[in-house]
């Protein structure tokens, strides 16, 4: 695997609450991360994304660069982003919106409150599907790499494979050091929002163009992604799905060139 290093070379601005990498020119796409994580959940997308879009990537508060929340619990924190989000673009300017895992539930919730200044909405592996009972993912414990290096590594490449990658890199993949510097810069329990039960309200509520995107061996649906598409077009008919193969969670990571083509395929027909 490659973590492409040096796609996150942008030095970020800060608006609100949250950091913003910007790249390419274009109708406006704002990127948006995952729990126990940051800009760098997109490094593999950033450039060919950035060719056809001015990309916002953002870290939302507690995670990467940006400052630690105000607000802790769950409905602040929702109130706290989507204020910050609101100040990325002028108002008159709309704007496409990818949400990853947490940044789904985080993403549903900007478009349902900020309505047409929204342009599109894609989701990839979002949560706030309720608690995930059943869900069979058990994490190994990670020492602290100042006390443990070799132990640290091989923990956190353990653990990529059993909940974000398909399979497990080697330790010294540049991924395993990317995860690493997410782990340590984590100052919010996304968890307060992924295992609340709101995606599908949020959706129901908003008419903006959606999309969703699964990797196949995504192990973190339960009980099925075929019963989280059912649930998503009962509340959302309209909406696109696609279920993207030799991909776990981490979708646009390991199958950056099909997802790449499916949002700029999915955006470019909204833009116009």
């Amino acid at each position: 695997m490659n973590a492409h290093p040096k796609a996150l070379a942008v030095s970020p601005e800060y608006v609100g609450s949250l950091t913003v990498r910007r790249y390419g020119d274009g109708p406006l796409l704002v990127l948006v991360h995952g729990g126990v994580g940051s800009a760098s959940h997109w490094i593999a997308n950033l450039e060919a994304l950035s060719r056809r879009f001015e990309v916002a990537a953002v870290e939302l508060p507690g995670y990467g660069d940006a400052p630690a929340p105000r607000e802790r619990d769950a409905l602040g924190y929702v109130e706290e982003v989507i204020a910050s989000f609101a100040q990325i673009a002028p108002a008159t300017r709309q704007f496409g919106l990818v949400g990853f895992s947490f940044g789904g539930v985080i993403s549903a919730a900007v478009a349902r409150r900020l309505g047409t200044r929204v342009r599109a909405l894609s989701l990839l592996g979002p949560g706030g599907f309720g608690i995930p009972a059943g869900r069979d993912v058990t994490l190994l414990p990670v020492p602290p790499i100042t006390e443990d290096p070799t132990g640290h590594a091989g923990a956190v490449a353990q653990n990529l494979g059993t909940f974000m990658l398909a399979s497990a890199p080697a330790p010294d993949d540049p991924v395993v050091r990317l995860q690493s510097e997410n782990i340590a810069r984590t100052r919010f329990d996304s968890r307060k929002l992924s295992f609340q039960d709101r995606l599908i309200d949020d959706l129901r509520a908003s008419s903006t163009p959606l999309q969703l995107i699964w990797g196949e061996s995504d192990r973190l649906p339960v009980p099925s992604i075929a019963a989280r598409i059912d649930l998503v077009r009962r509340a959302r008919p309209d909406a696109e799905f696609h279920v993207v193969p030799d991909a776990g969670h981490w979708v646009q990571f390991e199958a950056p060139d099909a997802v790449d083509a499916l949002l700029i395929n999915f955006h470019e027909r909204v833009a116009i």
